[in-house]
């Protein structure tokens, strides 16, 4: 069984709000799933400074609560250092605001957020396997996700 195929499969189905309701509309089992997919595609594809500018980096303030929700408290400790880096307060809902943060970014905080990146892609928390759980935990939510 393909754990990372059956999370892909939910996450195009309607069994999740993910990019069909605003997040911040979702009850709070679909924004832990919501926020932890944004986060592994943005951060996969581009690092944290392309997630952070994304339209899905509205999420990003809740992404370390969702990862110590679903056991992941490493992940969830390098992203509130990436949060911090780009800002020391919470990053800001506009996406034009965050994208003018990140590009106003010195290189020493390029630098810090590319090692950040490099902690993240290390995967020190298997975060597919938690997130399945996570799923298969709240089966009100997402229904039955067979193993």
């Amino acid at each position: 069984m393909d754990k990372n195929a059956l999370l892909i499969e939910l996450s195009e189905s309607d069994r999740t709000m993910l990019g069909r309701v605003d997040f911040d509309q979702q009850p709070p089992e679909q924004q832990v799933f919501s926020a932890i997919w944004e986060l592994e595609s943005q951060v996969n594809n581009g690092g944290f400074a392309q997630f952070f500018s994304a339209a899905d980096g509205d999420s990003a303030n809740s992404v370390p609560r969702a990862l110590r929700s679903i056991g992941a408290t490493a992940c969830a400790d390098i992203v509130e250092r990436a949060l911090r880096v780009v800002s020391p307060h919470a990053l800001p809902r506009e996406q034009s605001l965050r994208e003018d943060l990140i590009d106003q970014l010195g290189t020493d905080a390029q630098d810090a957020l590319e090692m950040l990146d490099q902690e993240f892609f290390a995967y020190p928390d298997n975060l597919t396997d938690l997130l399945f759980a996570y799923v298969q935990a709240h089966t009100q939510v997402f229904g039955r996700v067979e193993s």
